[in-house]
C-alpha cells in the first residue's frame, strides 16, 4: 500500500479545542474506581498479617511493593509522550482490582509481594498517562478537566 494515500495516523492524538465531557467522566470513572482498590491495602494489612502469622514490621513491609513501582513514573511518562497508553488507562482499573482482590487467596509472603509489586506497577501505569489524556481531551479547559479528574481519585481513595 502507499503510503501517500493513507491517512498517517499518530499513536497520540493531538489536543482538542472543546471539553469531551464524556471521556473526561469516563477516565475519572476509572481513576475513582482505580483508586478505591488502591486505598484497601493498608485496611487489609491487619488481616494479612493473621494470614501470615507475621509480625507487624514484616507485614507493614508488605505495602512496600505497592508503591516502589511509582518510581517508573517518569520512564513511563516518557512512554505515554511517544506511543498512546490508552490502553494502560483503560486496562489498570480492571488490572489492579483483580491483583489486589487476589490478596485474600494467599498465606505465602513472597507471593503477596509479588501480586503488590504487579498492581504497583499497574498503579503507575494508569497514575503516569492518565493525567496527560485528561488535559488532552479537556480543550482549553485544562484545570476544570484535572479537578474532575483529581476530585474522582480523592473520593476513591477517602
Amino acid at each position: 500500500m502507499r503510503s501517500d494515500v493513507l491517512p498517517r495516523e499518530t499513536a497520540v492524538s493531538p489536543p482538542t479545542d472543546t471539553f469531551q465531557t464524556g471521556q473526561v467522566m469516563t477516565i475519572a470513572g476509572g481513576h475513582f474506581v482505580h483508586d478505591t482498590y488502591s486505598a484497601f491495602i493498608a485496611p487489609l494489612l491487619p488481616g494479612l498479617q493473621a494470614q501470615l502469622g507475621a509480625g507487624y514490621a514484616l507485614t507493614g513491609s508488605l505495602a512496600i511493593y505497592a508503591q516502589l513501582p511509582s518510581l517508573l513514573n517518569p520512564l513511563i511518562g516518557y512512554l505515554a509522550d511517544k506511543a498512546s497508553l490508552r490502553y494502560f488507562i483503560i486496562l489498570a482499573p480492571a488490572v489492579t482490582g483483580t491483583l489486589l482482590s487476589a490478596l485474600g487467596l494467599t498465606a505465602d509472603y513472597l507471593l503477596l509481594a509479588l501480586l503488590l509489586l504487579a498492581a504497583g506497577v499497574s498503579i503507575a501505569a494508569f497514575h503516569a498517562p492518565a493525567p496527560a489524556m485528561v488535559a488532552r481531551v479537556s480543550g482549553r479547559q485544562t484545570g476544570k478537566g484535572m479537578s474532575i479528574f483529581m476530585a474522582s481519585g480523592e473520593l476513591g481513595r477517602t
